[in-house]
Parts: structure tokens; C-alpha cells; sequence
């Protein structure tokens, strides 16, 4: 694969892992294989579905008051056109959703030449933002930042609508996701934690409408402390671990200036001309 072709193919699967993890909505598939993972050792499940349902309800008021909190994410893709991960770290918002994260460890800016080691992602109204870094301006066209619309990263490219079946799996709305587990028939109380600072955490998992599966588990405090969210779609397997801290903490995020943007498409259609 020339350059050229690898930093499009690159940047197309960063776009996506942007779109991921700034969408609203989750956009079907399949139970993830092996996505389930089994409550800590020792620990009994004791609750019936409406009781475990009335915890995740519980649970859900609580983070819905809250609005926001610290997160630190591990995005990891299987299959597809584009396997790799990212991890995120910052704080995130809800209702309107809005994020300010460090991303790091992330296979997709390795596989971008002249990409920053360490980037940001920035949510912001109807868009997510990657800050591409000094090193990629001549390739952008000036614009330092990569602007993905909510919903719009597909942008009629093929592999980008490919792995976006995948991708779209991850969502940021916390609180929604609560909602429809809880209102889930299936929803499963997995017991007590019992490893490290999970002791006197519950579990609960179970499959939402669209086929995402879902588990969190609910410190006792009452809030989540972790989630994981799985689906398997186009081939395209895709994992996404949360983990939740200092809830209410400030969330002051503000979209990049708009003379420093790229649209996604636009940077495909620069790239395509070469």
C-alpha cells in the first residue's frame, strides 16, 4: 500500500473511532461473542430481573442528575477492515452529550505517519473533533483539527460505511444506556464484586433492542462505577470498557475554531485527488 493510500486508510478508521466514540446512537448487530464476562469469583447472583431492573433504574436518576463525570475508556476493534484500539481518558457529558478526552495508545495514530503519539478528541454540538497535530498540516490543508459529524461519518465511502457497523456500538449517553437496560426484559444481576475496588459492587448485564450487549457494574454509593459494551456487526467486533469516577465534575468543553477544522469528507476527497 502506497503513503498515500495507508494514511487515508488510517485516517478513515480514526474518523470512525471518533464518530464511535461521539454517537448517540447505536446502530444494531449482534451479541459480540465472548463479550460476556462472568461476575467476579465467589460472587452469587441473589436479585430477580424486576429487582435487578429497579437497581439499573436507581442507578440510571443517579448518573442522570449528575450529568457528567471522569471517565477512562478502552476502545478495542476486532475484525473488519480496521482491527486496533485507543484508550481515552477526560471527562464526559451527557444530556447534551459532550466529551474533552486524551487519546493514547491508539494503533490508528500509530498507523498514521507524522500523527502525535498523544492526541485529544473534543464533542461538542453535533461533532467530535481530533486534534491531527502540527505534523499532519500539509496534508490537511492548514486545518489542525478533523471535524466528524454525529452520525455523518459513513460520508459514502465504502470501508468507512463498513466500519461503521462495527464501530457505532459505543456510545456515549450513559444514562440512556441505563434506561434501556433497565427497561431490558432480559436484564441479569450478576452478584457482588468481590476482586479489588469492586468489594460491594453489583453486576448486571443484558442485550439492548438493537443488540448491543451491555454490562455495568453499580458501586454502592449507587453510581457505576464500569461499563462494558459489546456488538458484533459486518464482520466487525467491537468492545468498549468505561470506567466512571467523580461524577459531576466540571465538563466546560468548547468546539475548536472553525477556520482550524477539516471535515472528514472534505480530507477524503484531498486525499483521493492524489
Amino acid at each position: 500500500m502506497t503513503s498515500r493510500s495507508r494514511w487515508r486508510y488510517a485516517v478513515v478508521a480514526l474518523a470512525v473511532v471518533a464518530g464511535a466514540v461521539g454517537c448517540q446512537d447505536g446502530d444494531g448487530g449482534t451479541k459480540a461473542a465472548g463479550a460476556s464476562a462472568t461476575a467476579q469469583p465467589g460472587a452469587q447472583a441473589t436479585q430477580s430481573p424486576e429487582e435487578a431492573a429497579k437497581a439499573v433504574r436507581a442507578a440510571y436518576a443517579r448518573t442522570s442528575a449528575a450529568k457528567s463525570a471522569k471517565v477512562e475508556m478502552r476502545l478495542t476493534v476486532g475484525g473488519g477492515k480496521a482491527p486496533g484500539g485507543s484508550t481515552f481518558t477526560g471527562v464526559q457529558a451527557w444530556g447534551p452529550v459532550a466529551a474533552d478526552l486524551k487519546v493514547f495508545d491508539s494503533s490508528y495514530l500509530a498507523d498514521i505517519p507524522g500523527a502525535p503519539v498523544e492526541t485529544r478528541v473534543v464533542t461538542a454540538g453535533e461533532a467530535t473533533y481530533v486534534d491531527l497535530g502540527k505534523g499532519l498540516t500539509a496534508q490537511t490543508g492548514g486545518k489542525r483539527w478533523l471535524k466528524v459529524e454525529a452520525g455523518g461519518a459513513a460520508g459514502g465511502d465504502e470501508l468507512t460505511v463498513q466500519l461503521t457497523g462495527g464501530l457505532t456500538a459505543a456510545n456515549m449517553d450513559l444514562p440512556k444506556e441505563l434506561g434501556l437496560l433497565a427497561g431490558s426484559s432480559a436484564v441479569k444481576h450478576l452478584g457482588p464484586g468481590t476482586r479489588g475496588d469492586f468489594k460491594g459492587a453489583q453486576g448486571y448485564e443484558g442485550e439492548l433492542p438493537d443488540g448491543t450487549f451491555v454490562q455495568v457494574w453499580i458501586g454502592a454509593d449507587g453510581y457505576p462505577m464500569e461499563t462494558r459494551v459489546a456488538s458484533e456487526a459486518g464482520g466487525t467486533s467491537t468492545a468498549l470498557t468505561t470506567k466512571y469516577s467523580d461524577f459531576g465534575a466540571e465538563a466546560a468543553v468548547q468546539a475548536p475554531p472553525a477556520g482550524e477544522t477539516v471535515a472528514f469528507v472534505d480530507l477524503l476527497k484531498r486525499l483521493g485527488r492524489g
